[in-house]
């Protein structure tokens, strides 16, 4: 049994009780943040690229949330931050694993950039990739952080909604509360002894919010009435049935109870076990407003800050439980087999490998089969584990221990190799395998593949299994492959990676264009010293800069700096949403931001600026050369000649005046 000094005692029901009222910290001992739905409505108010495209937040509204947003203090929310090189702070770089602190914040410029991962970025972005979120969820969250209100949109419908939503998301709230005190309390033991049984420590039980529902019918209705909720509003929340005479009474009495989150870190449903062998083992909270079934991961809320980059994906709360306490920190339970569209998106958001760990039987159902489809046409890489002697991952911990769990993570099975040999334990009956059902199921598996030569990798494997030639092996997979409605070869989605709705390139910024160190170190000391631009001897022009993306960035940034309006934090904000050779461009400006003092040392910075904006004149000349040249080279029109030659001597001459400059 655990007793109050193993974990279970009145500091620690305090300090949980802190974090639920207060609910100041974006990061929570459960991973509760104070945030309200009210982004989830359709609130848009930025493009991709940072840009406003909506009035419904006024501009000075977002301004004062990131002035209230110390970077440092956000920061440190989620790093151990130590002060080193010279203003700047320091600390392990919570997007990678290292050894090394090599992720690097300035307070002075309020930006962060990693020297090893290379991401960056102001305190916006800061928490757009911690917690895998978009940009108005993270405006939505650095908002009720610094105290900020949000002013909603002027629609009466849609007030009414994120009214009943704030409401039933406190009630969940305070159910969560009611039930962890039922378990650490007097009446708690049934719970603590169960959790006991199961090798849960204390430790564990507060990491997930564990609650125990007492044997009574109306403990926690009672409980909320006393906060003056009404009826009516209780049975939304699907907490409550109502019995044969009218009155409400609690959906979960004498069970261990597991709160659901979503992936933000609110409490939106629950779900209850039985503490003995009595049916049905699991009940779960209906549907309602705020929770929609096969749209939420347990535990991601928790595996989404992982340093690890994939998730672990179980079936069931306790195989969840069980794989944290033994540190893999990035699992989730799908809660059933049959995964849904929603949740292979939601995983789709935050990794692109996922390592099944359902038990032997579950995982070769249809159902379950039907889900690794889905993760695949996700673009997902499916991996699944095979645990020994058809046990669930919570029982062969529990059995074997931590450390030979973690080594069969390493020796989990690319998802074909698995689908065979589930197919052929299916088609096995004793020590019996009926091979022609088997060669059946197995082409019709491999027929689905899209790419040729994986086909012909595995057709030669499974030549060797069924005793025939690979050529012949080979040939029926084609022609199922080729014509899929054909008899016996049902038209079954393959995987495949999943391309993005293509956009134009000048919303997306095409991964070839051009960029230039000089371009970028020009803005960023603009950015750093305003009163630059008056010491800047020609003016720079937007022209002046790579086609494309850069030169979008540069209008914007220009405009700032000619108002003496230009700051780091606002140049790397304008670089959102654009990409130069496949990397952001805010990443760029974040890393150069970062190292000025390191690349100019004591150079005198009007010097700088003026000999960065010469040396990229330089290379604009000098591409407007190349591509001139080969202009000529393709026509034989002799007056385009003609023209052509006249644009290149004026070129020759401008690379020759700056040079001598």
């Amino acid at each position: 049994m655990i007793h109050e000094s193993e974990g279970w005692n009145s500091a620690g029901i305090t300090c949980l009780l802190q974090e639920f009222s207060l609910g100041q910290r974006i990061l929570g001992l459960w991973g509760f943040c104070r945030i309200n739905d009210r982004f989830t409505a359709g609130i848009s108010i930025r493009t991709e690229r940072g840009r406003p495209i909506s009035n419904l937040i006024p501009e000075q509204v977002i301004e004062e949330i990131k002035s209230r947003s110390e970077l440092v203090a956000v920061v440190e929310q989620y790093v151990r931050l130590d002060k080193r090189s010279g203003s700047n702070f320091f600390g392990l770089c919570p997007f990678h694993s290292e050894d090394t602190p090599s992720f690097s914040v300035s307070p002075s410029k309020q930006i962060y950039y990693c020297f090893g991962c290379h991401k960056g970025g102001n305190v916006i972005h800061f928490i757009m990739d911690i917690e895998k979120c978009s940009y108005v969820q993270a405006i939505q969250l650095l908002a009720d952080r610094a105290g900020v209100a949000i002013p909603e949109p002027d629609d009466e419908a849609y007030r009414k909604r994120s009214e009943l939503n704030r409401s039933l998301q406190t009630i969940c709230l305070e159910a969560a509360r009611y039930y962890f005190h039922c378990l650490t309390g007097a009446n708690g033991a049934p719970g603590r002894e169960y959790l006991t049984k199961r090798g849960v420590t204390s430790q564990t039980a507060r990491k997930f919010g564990l609650g125990y529902a007492l044997e009574e019918w109306d403990g926690l209705y009672r409980h909320l009435l006393t906060l003056n909720y009404q009826d009516d509003l209780l049975m939304k929340s699907g907490l409550f049935k109502r019995g044969k005479t009218g009155g409400l009474y609690d959906l979960f009495r004498h069970r261990l109870i597991f709160p659901i989150l979503d992936a933000m870190g609110r409490v939106v449903a629950f779900g209850g076990r039985v503490l003995d062998d009595s049916v049905p083992k699991y009940i779960n909270s209906p549907e309602n407003p705020i929770y929609t079934k096969g749209r939420h991961l347990y535990g991601l809320n928790l595996a989404k800050s992982s340093r690890k980059n994939c998730l672990v994906m179980v079936e069931g709360y306790m195989d969840a439980i069980a794989m944290h306490q033994a540190g893999v920190d990035n699992t989730v339970a799908s809660l059933g087999t049959a995964l849904t569209e929603q949740q292979a998106q939601l995983i789709r958001k935050y990794t692109e490998t996922v390592i099944i760990a359902y038990d032997a039987d579950a995982a070769g159902q249809p159902a379950a089969m039907r889900g690794l489809d889905i993760l695949g046409r996700r673009g997902i890489k499916v991996t699944v584990l095979q645990v020994p002697e058809g046990k669930d991952p919570d029982e062969y911990i529990r059995r074997n221990g931590p450390e030979r769990f973690h080594a069969l993570l390493e020796k989990a099975l690319p998802l074909l190799d698995f689908k065979l040999l589930a197919a052929r334990r299916s088609k096995t009956s004793g020590d019996e395998l009926d091979i022609m059902a088997y060669q059946d199921v197995a082409c019709q598996i491999l027929a689905q593949e899209e790419n040729a030569i994986v086909r012909e990798l595995y057709a030669n494997r499974l030549a060797e299994e069924l005793n025939a030639t690979a050529d012949t092996v080979l040939r029926e997979i084609e022609r199922r492959h080729e014509d899929p409605d054909a008899k016996h070869a049902p038209r079954v989605a393959a995987p495949h990676l999943v391309q993005p709705a293509s956009r134009p390139a000048s919303e997306t910024g095409q991964l070839d264009s051009q960029v230039t160190r000089e371009e970028i170190y020009l803005l960023c000391l603009l950015a750093v010293n305003p009163d630059l631009w008056d010491q800047i001897d020609s003016k720079p022009a937007t022209g002046d800069f790579s086609p494309g993306p850069m030169q979008e960035v540069a209008a914007s940034a220009l405009a700032l700096a000619s108002r003496r309006q230009l700051d780091p934090a606002s140049l790397i904000e304008l670089g959102s949403g654009f990409q130069v050779r496949g990397r952001p461009v805010y990443e760029l400006l974040a890393r150069a931001s970062m190292k000025l003092e390191e690349t100019f040392g004591n150079q005198e910075m009007a010097a700088a600026v003026n000999e960065q904006l010469r040396r990229q004149r330089l290379n604009r000349l000098r591409q407007e050369q190349v591509r001139l040249n080969q202009e000529l080279s393709a026509t034989d029109d002799t007056n385009r000649r003609q023209v052509i030659r006249q644009a290149l001597r004026e070129v020759t001459e401008q690379l020759i005046r700056l040079k001598q400059n």
